[in-house]
């Protein structure tokens, strides 16, 4: 919705920015240079819209700014106008590369401070960003809130008997198995290593067990061949807790401890 309302905002303020500098361009004396205002708007979709929005917005710029030279000085023919709109259409067509560039690298900047760069789920400072926000909403407003807890079982012996490539395919399924095994309001992230968590809030007790089973399930599915690969889980869950991220985050790694030794491949949980 967020994202609908966004873009019919930026599509049609581009437009009518583009419509305004026609208006003010053909009102003004021919003397007053205004053509290069249109730049502005072509840019403005550009960023936010991409360079195909960019390119229609500078050909209909480009249209407009051949019917205001054409009314202002009639000695002028239509071709050498259009000849005249080849400048603008270079300058514009450079700008919108440079800005599409800027806006891309922008965007792989922001990914690489979140995400976790080998599986593409968000990091551990960005995780622990997250559950901080959704800590703080919790209080303010009680509602349930879960936290899974996963390492993975024996890793090592993966990374040392198939290689470290193996592992980190490894890794990269066990991080697709989790966001497929999650509702997609929830948050998977990579706390480091082979350990990786999930925030699912509005998620009681009895709904995140029954999620961590089946993530258990799922990634022993998902690894039937060689190698084996299995998890061990833990669960906490709370509502209106006063505990900070670290003792959630401490709480639930210990509960995923105590899965181990009770003999990995399952699931413990906790309550605060």
């Amino acid at each position: 919705m967020f994202t609908a309302v966004r873009r019919f905002v930026t599509i049609g303020g581009s437009v009518a920015l583009t419509l305004a500098i026609y208006l003010a361009n053909d009102l003004t004396p021919p003397q007053i240079k205004l053509g290069l205002l249109y730049l502005v708007p072509v840019l403005v979709i550009t960023w936010y819209e991409g360079v195909w929005w960019g390119g229609a917005l500078t050909a209909g710029a480009m249209a407009l700014r051949v019917v205001v030279e054409v009314a202002q000085q009639p000695d002028t023919s239509l071709a050498i106008a259009l000849v005249n709109q080849l400048p603008f259409a270079v300058v514009a067509g450079i700008a919108m590369l440079a800005f599409h560039h800027v806006r891309r690298t922008q965007e792989a900047l922001a990914r690489l401070a979140t995400q976790d760069q080998l599986t593409s789920v968000l990091n551990a400072r960005a995780f622990t960003e997250r559950l901080a926000q959704e800590l703080e909403r919790n209080r303010r407003y009680p509602r349930p809130l879960s936290l899974l807890y996963l390492d993975l079982d024996d890793f090592k012996v993966i990374n040392d008997s198939h290689g470290h490539q193996t592992g980190d395919a490894v890794l990269r399924l066990v991080a697709d198995a989790m966001r497929s095994s999650v509702l997609q309001a929830d948050v998977v992230g990579r706390l480091g290593g082979d350990e990786f968590a999930v925030l699912m809030p509005e998620t009681d007790a009895q709904l995140a067990d029954a999620a961590a089973k089946r993530l258990a399930a799922g990634l022993r599915n998902v690894f039937k061949g060689t190698p084996t690969v299995t998890a061990s889980i833990g669960v906490v869950s709370c509502a209106a807790t006063e505990a900070s991220t670290d003792e959630l985050l401490r709480r639930a790694d210990h509960a995923m401890y105590d899965a181990k030794r009770r003999g990995k491949d399952r699931v413990v949980q906790v309550a605060l």
